[in-house]
């Protein structure tokens, strides 16, 4: 396994995947490091892309996807196992240590999934890596506590900007947003935060305490 510096990292898992989106989205950007998990294997293959390690069960892997990687760096674990295919991933990145991770094919009709993957970022938070969760209508990811994110206007992915605590609650003020707050309690379950507009050139959020999900969102 690669062990030089990496800056970006991609991971492309199993979930849903529009490969359309999913290669305007990857045009012009550039990755250090690139993982396949599981039946993200056959996404990679119709991006063309080349992944650095692929690993997974593979029991939804079309063999002939398996044969075209053959010789590939991959690791095969058991189907019963303790982790989800997304998380061994994540595990497996965090032991490069980059600095920014992004995460394609994490969401789709599996809810659990997606909320586990949701879950599975604050791991990397912990260790002060940047990760998102992107797909064609969200882009997803969380802002720690004493931590004051920007978001420009003309670079946001979508009209909508929510949030929710990662835990019982938060404290957050919102700067240049349509619904603007200063120092707001914002409990688990509350749609206070909830597809909110940035009305200003820039869009700042600061997390006084607690953990925030972000979610860019376009229809």
């Amino acid at each position: 396994m690669q062990t030089d510096y990496i800056d970006k990292l991609l991971i492309v898992t199993g979930g849903s995947l529009d490969i359309d989106w999913a290669k305007f989205f990857l045009k012009d950007k550039n990755y250090d490091y690139i993982i396949a998990a599981d039946s993200g294997l056959s996404h990679i293959k119709n991006l063309g892309l080349v992944p650095n390690f692929i690993l997974g069960d593979y029991d939804s892997v079309n063999p002939e996807v398996l044969e075209y990687f053959k010789g590939f760096d991959i690791k095969t674990y058991p189907r019963e196992k303790d982790y989800t295919d997304t998380h061994l991933a994540l595990i497996t990145a965090i032991k490069l240590s980059p600095r920014h991770i992004t995460i394609l094919g994490a969401t789709g009709s599996r809810l659990d999934h997606s909320l586990t993957s949701i879950g599975n970022l604050k791991a990397l938070l912990d260790l002060d890596i940047s990760s998102e969760i992107v797909d064609p209508h969200n882009k997803i990811y969380l802002v720690a506590e004493g931590e004051k994110h920007i978001i420009k206007k003309s670079e946001q992915y979508g009209d909508y900007v929510s949030l929710q605590p990662l835990g019982d609650k938060m404290l957050i003020s919102l700067e240049g947003f349509y619904y603007p707050l200063e120092k707001c309690e914002v409990k688990t379950g509350l749609s206070l935060t909830q597809s909110n507009e940035i009305s200003a050139d820039e869009g700042v959020i600061t997390v006084h305490e607690g953990i925030a999900i972000v979610v860019e969102a376009r229809d």
